[in-house]
């Protein structure tokens, strides 16, 4: 059941979300006064997706003894600090070593996604809410509470679960080419790691928050240069 909620879940729900809004309401043609809307009823779904993943997931958890989120969510406030002050080094610094090996303009995506989804022109507060704090929170219970706390229960050595949750944290982001998505596991290390040493989840829920912050600002500045 772990696995289902930590690897098919997010294709279930939220690729789901994604297909049957594009049933309902076809792409309309790039530069028309149609895109705005259909780009923040993408997001408004797929956040309703998320919700209810997380709410399933979270359900279970409960009911398995592990608590709504998968672990304790209390830590000393030098802990949450420190969450919040790694989360963007975990997530920014692989990104710049990352992308200065690419040459490729747009090399973060897959060919076949739509990237104007994703810039700041086209957000939505659905958008904003799910990255600033729905994404971190369940992402980090399903892969930094559900499966490692899966993969510890079944025997497997702390490190193993560390690599194979980060995995499929990173493979959770089918959106992203196989470059960014060594960033994400990469940043699911990170993540793992503040779980492993705080004992918590608050703080590697803190330290993603901070992170998808971190990288909203600075997205929100690249497309806004100051004139």
């Amino acid at each position: 059941m772990a696995f289902f909620w930590a690897v098919l879940a997010p294709v279930l729900f939220l690729t789901g979300a994604a297909m049957f809004t594009l049933a309902v309401l076809p792409e309309p043609p790039t530069g028309t006064d149609e895109d705005l809307p259909a780009y923040h009823l993408l997001w408004l779904v797929t956040c309703l997706a998320m919700a209810v993943w997380f709410g399933l997931m979270s359900v279970w958890s409960n009911w398995l003894g592990a608590g709504p989120f998968a672990g304790r969510m209390l830590a000393p406030a030098s802990w949450i600090a420190t969450g919040i002050f790694l989360g963007p080094i975990l997530l920014i610094l692989p990104s710049l070593i990352i992308g200065g090996l690419m040459s490729a303009e747009g090399w973060q995506y897959r060919e076949q996604v739509n990237t104007a989804v994703f810039v700041p022109q086209n957000w939505s507060l659905a958008y904003i809410f799910m990255a600033v704090l729905m994404a971190p929170v369940v992402e980090e219970v399903a892969f930094r509470g559900v499966a490692f706390g899966a993969l510890i229960a079944r025997g497997i050595t702390p490190s193993w679960a560390v690599l194979l949750s980060s995995l499929m944290f990173a493979f959770s982001h089918l959106q992203y080419s196989f470059p960014a998505m060594f960033i994400v596991f990469l940043s699911g290390v990170g993540f793992a790691g503040l779980r492993m040493a705080s004992g918590t989840m608050i703080v590697p829920i803190a330290a993603h928050i901070s992170a998808n912050v971190m990288v909203l600002v600075l997205s929100w500045a690249a497309a806004n240069p100051p004139t």
